[in-house]
């Protein structure tokens, strides 16, 4: 049976965690919903399966040494940072690239780092069974899809196929479409209708066949890959990379690739996830009290309901307010209404625009 490699992508910024997520410590690093953080869980997850040294982190070039440090077992070496962020077709692309040279016949799963996934067996089963499709139509990109519980219009969705024939011990489909995050009535009649599943952005490749895949849709990065990949291991790879990495398409795997290739499979997961998406995640990661409030951290609350408070470095009193997000910092603080959590993300962009960058 082929290696089974695991790809952590690392790379985001989490914006909508601000201000716990920053740039050096950016949401993947923070240990949200336990003690541990997200990404060292995501490692964890892949058990005996695949073991650090059969894991690679594509993260950014100021966190490599904070992921080498929180992920010693992984090699050096196999934590690659990314000079600028260009999304996850570039990110795939160079992992791809460099595991046509560790490991060119092995099936690699990619995956946020930022993501909680339980019962974490089941989930690696059906890793393992996406590796004997692979081995079966080893041209094929496989995407994961989570069976939806609730008509969810923060995600996109995917609409199952026809089932495969396999020897896979999981079902798989032929992938049929991508679907953008739909309204609610739309939503609701994706979820009534069956064979559509959520898309949680996990996928699983061979290098040579994510390799032609692009050579068909995103022909224009090929020979940067190849130049990156050319010096993998070498002296020259930092500088390789800071040269070359920036030059490719910023574009998602969804729109770069996924969405026009022919041939793509989708095996569901019958899995309980989060994507630990806004400040509202700790609602479901953390047990509330019994007036609804949801507290991390040093904090006091008088006469408030349904709130969500944070607090790091130092305590937060709350009273007499409802609804309310409210996140404490040695040197930024934030409160908002918990509906406009995603609005989160404007404040950074403000705080850029400012000049205000010893805050991100």
């Amino acid at each position: 049976m082929t290696q089974l490699w695991g790809v952590l992508m690392a790379g985001g910024s989490g914006t909508r965690f601000w201000p716990e997520s920053r740039g050096a410590r950016p949401k993947q690093l923070l240990p949200l919903g336990g003690a541990t953080p997200l990404l060292a869980r995501t490692s964890e997850r892949l058990g005996e399966l695949i073991p650090p040294e059969q894991q690679m982190v594509i993260t950014s070039a100021r966190t490599v040494d904070a992921v080498r440090d929180l992920l010693p077992e992984i090699p050096a070496e196999q934590v690659i940072g990314e000079p600028e962020g260009r999304d996850t077709a570039p990110c795939l692309g160079l992992a791809g690239a460099l595991l046509s040279k560790l490991a060119p016949d092995a099936t690699a799963v990619a995956m946020p780092s930022d993501h909680l996934i339980e019962p974490e067996p089941l989930f690696r089963e059906h890793l393992d069974a996406a590796r004997v499709v692979l081995k079966e139509r080893p041209e094929a990109v496989l995407v994961f899809g989570i069976e939806p519980d609730h008509a969810a219009t923060g995600y996109g969705w995917l609409r199952c196929g026809a089932r495969v024939d396999s020897k896979s011990p999981k079902p798989v489909h032929a992938l049929d479409a991508f679907l953008e995050k739909p309204e609610r009535a739309a939503a609701e009649q994706l979820l009534a209708a069956g064979g559509h599943l959520w898309n949680a952005g996990l996928f699983a490749f061979r290098p040579d066949g994510l390799r032609a895949a692009f050579d068909v849709h995103l022909p224009e990065m090929g020979a940067a890959l190849d130049r990156i990949a050319a010096s993998y291991g070498s002296k020259q790879f930092t500088s390789t990379l800071r040269a070359d990495f920036p030059t490719l398409t910023k574009i998602s795997i969804d729109f770069g690739v996924m969405e026009k290739l022919a041939g793509a499979l989708v095996m569901p997961l019958p899995v309980q996830w989060d994507d630990v998406g806004a400040w509202g995640a700790l609602a479901r990661l953390t047990a509330p009290d019994a007036e609804g409030n949801s507290v991390s951290g040093e904090a006091v609350l008088q006469d408030a309901k349904r709130c969500l408070v944070s607090s790091r470095g130092g305590v937060v009193a709350v009273r007499g307010v409802d609804d309310l997000i409210v996140v404490h910092t040695p040197d930024a603080s934030l409160v908002c209404r918990r509906n406009d959590e995603q609005g989160v993300k404007q404040i950074v962009d403000e705080l850029r625009a400012r000049g205000l960058e010893q805050y991100l």
